[in-house]
């Protein structure tokens, strides 16, 4: 019985640690998972957003796909138009109308090819004055010694 015991408590550690790096290295199921001031590429298009301040405007290119279309979002309950272009994206509103600081799906494209990620990012306020985004990288710090 102390075998049985033994295999159970060793599948079971297994397990646990095989849950925890799949919760711990997963991509962000949603923008508010994120840091302030980031954007994220789902595999399925979604472009999650966190952002310190509202939005005026945005731009960014799609790594390794192109865009054929754009839909829903945060940015079209604003009442922004966007529109993509070859790998190029670009929303902003016609009204003046902004998207509230917060976090959240900011559109959703429809993609021609296998996407990377997003660079060229370029956000703006309300009045036209850049914020600082970037484009969120998985951490790979196991806080491991790097033998050094």
């Amino acid at each position: 019985m102390s075998d049985i015991l033994k295999n159970y408590k060793s599948l079971l550690s297994v397990f646990s640690i095989f849950l925890l790096t799949s919760l711990v290295f997963a991509d962000p199921t949603d923008g508010c998972e994120l840091d302030s001031n980031t954007l994220f590429l789902t595999s399925t298009g979604d472009v999650f957003y966190n952002s310190s301040e509202a939005i005026g405007g945005f731009q960014f290119n799609v790594d390794g796909a192109s865009v054929s279309g754009t839909s829903g979002g945060d940015a079209a309950a604003a009442g922004f138009t966007v529109q993509g272009a070859g790998s190029t994206v670009l929303g902003f509103s016609f009204t003046g109308s902004s998207i509230p600081a917060g976090c959240g799906t900011l559109t959703s494209l429809a993609l021609s090819g296998s996407a990377t990620g997003l660079s060229g990012i370029v956000i703006s306020d309300p009045t036209g004055n850049a914020l600082d985004f970037s484009y969120y990288v998985e951490s790979d710090d196991t806080g491991g010694d790097d033998g050094g």
